[in-house]
């Protein structure tokens, strides 16, 4: 070997899991199987997850992203041997992981050779060469975005302008990607050459929300290890008990809603169902929302979402010199928050105190973070535990309760899905009211196909906001560091190339069995981002639909309610529905 240098030790592998590890900056996956190390290159060839974030099961090294598995000795793609991990040479010394930096950084470079090359000989562009709308002096196109119907505008611009264009908000310009195989570009290149728009970081920092979300390049690293080992699936087997006992008491409030005849908003319901979910899985904290009324936490986060949103997207930072009425009610309910996330912490310490096995193993995120910050390994401080607790809460309530709303909206649109939804379920649960065997969720494939269908068209993250760190080049467009860019989820999976009938509901488009298969290009799906910042609650979001609408189809009929108006579509960080209201009724299924 040349440059000999520590990667990892062999204490580190818990339960065989692969790792996250660097040299200089180039992210690379260690594996310990059959008692023995093997290192790759620590991005799945596919959209770029980290492979050290994924599973060692049956054998394979499986990716978390799309299910990518790999040979843990040979690196191959099972299946596909013509895909293969690049690997290098590692030594074990006193279990320390020993690798050559000078060949890793060789491949990189020659990797980082061959993307240059392959631009060779093209014309460029720059960024007034490309279309977009007429804005005004000072102003650019700020008259004409309304911020709740900023994922409209612009994938409407894109129709006009094509799949990448500019736009500016004030004096502040914005480049438009909607073309998904450029957006799987940028998207693999965080966090080293972009980052999250800056000031999202700026907004949430001057609110106290100092968490994984925000934060980049190391401090993005050092905070995402502590949330992945708490979303782990061997965690979600252990903790599919206490999503039982939630899901439980929403068919009690369902039930109730039935009985009454009462049309139900079921996104705000389901806002509670989210909460509560998270707040026992990463905080060990039953607030039981479901079977409270009055003053909620959900009822302060709401209040932050369309505010965050305003403070990201304002022309001027006025909040910092005088607040209007909405600012301070952010002001209030951020107050109110950091009491619940305060108890949060309070009880975290002392079941720590109560039991000092957990601070060995702790069994929740706040613990490992109180965990960590008491041994000084992560070094967190006490704003970003207050980050990541407000980061957790934020996404995993909005973004899972909001698709879950869209799949209901879908079930009473559509009488026929709904049926085959509950035939489904009725099979595989047999007897039972509910999804009791973790393993069953499996094989819930045409509900699952349902919740795809249903993240396609109503993707509850429209667009991501990122920045440049460096200059950089993308499809010969030269694009200077700081550039604000948008990237556009909803256009890639409403091509006819890709995906017949776009506009169709369709959930038998996603099963691999079916002779109408309706998917051509399935890189351009990407409801949970894609990349090396994926987002880490993927497969927790899956089984908290899949345990939900499992209770739904097993219980009740769905319908609209009454005379509802349309459905409509609104943004305030995340896409949400409005109007939509459904009446429950009780189905004795024979």
């Amino acid at each position: 070997m040349g440059h000999r240098i520590r990667v990892a030790h062999i204490s580190e592998f818990a339960e065989e899991n692969p790792l996250v590890v660097q040299v200089d900056g180039v992210d690379l996956v260690a594996v310990y199987h059959n008692e023995a190390v093997t290192l790759f290159e620590g991005r799945c060839p596919h959209q770029g997850t980290m492979l050290g974030e994924g599973t060692l099961e049956d054998g394979a090294l499986v990716c978390r992203g799309h299910g990518w598995r790999f040979d843990p000795v040979s690196g191959a793609k099972i299946g596909d041997p013509h895909v293969c991990l690049k690997s290098f040479a590692v030594e074990i010394e006193a279990g320390h992981v020993i690798v050559d930096r000078d060949e890793v950084l060789n491949w990189k470079r020659l990797g980082s050779e061959e993307d240059a090359a392959s631009s060779v000989g093209r014309p460029g562009r720059t960024l007034d060469q490309l279309p977009g709308p007429q804005g005004l002096p000072l102003l650019g196109n700020s008259l004409q975005v309304d911020l709740k119907q900023l994922h409209l505008i612009l994938e409407g611009w894109s129709e006009t302008y094509g799949p990448v264009y500019t736009f500016s908000i004030g004096k502040k310009p914005f480049v438009v990607f909607a073309e998904p195989e450029l957006v799987n570009q940028i998207l693999r290149d965080r966090p080293e050459t972009y980052r999250r728009l800056g000031t999202i970081e700026q907004v949430l920092l001057e609110l106290g929300i100092d968490g994984v979300f925000s934060a980049e390049g190391d401090n993005w690293r050092r905070q995402r290890r502590l949330v992945m080992q708490a979303l782990y699936t061997r965690h979600q087997r252990q903790f599919f008990p206490t999503l039982k006992k939630v899901t439980q008491r929403l068919r009690r409030r369902w039930d109730k809603a039935a009985e009454d005849r009462t049309p139900v908003e079921v996104q705000k319901d389901l806002m509670r169902y989210t909460v509560d979910v998270t707040t026992n899985l990463a905080f060990g904290y039953d607030m039981n929302t479901l079977e409270e009324e009055g003053d909620v936490i959900q009822q302060h986060l709401e209040k932050m979402f369309p505010m965050i949103t305003n403070r990201i997207f304002a022309p001027l930072p006025y909040w910092r010199y005088f607040k209007l009425p909405a600012d301070r009610a952010l002001d209030g309910a951020l107050e109110e928050t950091r009491t619940t996330v305060d108890e949060f912490i309070a009880h975290s310490r002392d079941q720590i105190a109560r039991d000092p096995d957990l601070a060995q193993h702790p069994m929740n995120l706040m613990q490992g973070m109180l965990v960590a910050q008491d041994e000084g390994v992560e070094g967190l401080n006490n704003e970003e535990i207050f980050g990541n607790a407000i980061t957790i809460l934020l996404a995993g309530e909005d973004t899972t309760a909001n698709t879950i709303a869209w799949m209901m909206h879908f079930m009473a649109e559509y009488p026929e899905v709904q049926g085959k939804m509950q035939a489904e379920v009725d099979a595989v649960l047999g007897t039972g009211d509910m999804l009791y065997d973790y393993d069953d969720a499996r094989k819930l494939t045409y509900l699952e196909a349902v919740a795809h269908e249903t993240m396609r068209l109503k993707p509850v993250a429209p667009f991501l906001a990122l920045e440049t760190n460096v200059d950089v080049e993308v499809d010969r467009l030269h694009i200077p560091a700081g550039t604000s860019l948008m990237l556009l989820s909803r256009p890639g999976v409403l091509q006819e190339s890709d995906y017949p009938e776009p506009y169709e509901f369709q959930p038998e488009r996603w099963l691999s069995e079916s002779k109408t298969r309706k998917i051509r290009h399935p890189r351009s799906f990407m409801p949970f981002g894609s990349g090396p910042r994926l987002c880490p609650g993927r497969s927790l979001a899956l089984l908290e639909i899949k345990t939900a609408m499992a209770m739904v189809c097993r219980n009740f009929n769905v319908s609209r309610a009454g005379q509802a108006g349309e459905v409509g579509e609104t943004f305030a960080f995340t896409m949400m529905p409005t109007d939509l209201f459904v009446r429950f009724s009780t189905r004795h299924p024979s």
